[in-house]
């Protein structure tokens, strides 16, 4: 369970990040530009980043944030007791009941942004899975995450 003291952090960040967002809701940005699986998909990553703010600095938070927003996975997990997004994925070393819940396809897409992010499965790689398995626009949400994750080098 996270402390309250860290989940007012967060909170105060996502205001913060919210504040910004009107001072600055005529530019443009690149999050625009994104695929995303539905309207849904788009507001809830947008949504998220504010609330972990570390995904404005870090690639790799906001990669992360970029798949949790899917539908599927976002309603079966509470952000506020996470600490890292993709932190839902194990609970105990075991994989979560969140995550077992999901479609096979979409456990693939999650199970391949936790492995970037250095957690470890006793399975297959989610990439081997998801190329095997992923129809055209889970391979475009992969393809997306991909292109956060690497911001920087570009």
């Amino acid at each position: 369970m996270r402390k309250t003291y860290d989940k007012e952090t967060n909170i105060n960040e996502m205001f913060d990040f919210l504040e910004n967002q009107i001072k600055h809701s005529g530019e443009p940005k690149i999050e625009d530009t994104y695929f995303y699986q539905n309207h849904e998909h788009k507001e809830m990553y947008q949504s998220i980043r504010g609330y972990f703010s570390e995904s404005q600095k870090n690639p790799e938070v906001d990669a992360a944030c970029y798949i949790i927003a899917l539908s599927d996975i976002y309603k079966r997990i509470n952000i506020f007791e996470l600490i890292f997004p993709m932190d839902w994925v194990k609970e105990d070393g075991r994989l979560s009941e969140p995550f077992k819940q999901l479609r096979p396809h979409i456990q693939y897409l999650a199970l391949a942004a936790a492995e970037a992010s250095g957690i470890k499965f006793n399975t297959k790689p989610a990439l081997s899975l998801g190329l095997e398995y992923w129809n055209l626009e889970q391979l475009k949400i992969f393809w997306q995450f991909t292109a956060i994750r690497r911001k920087n080098a570009m």
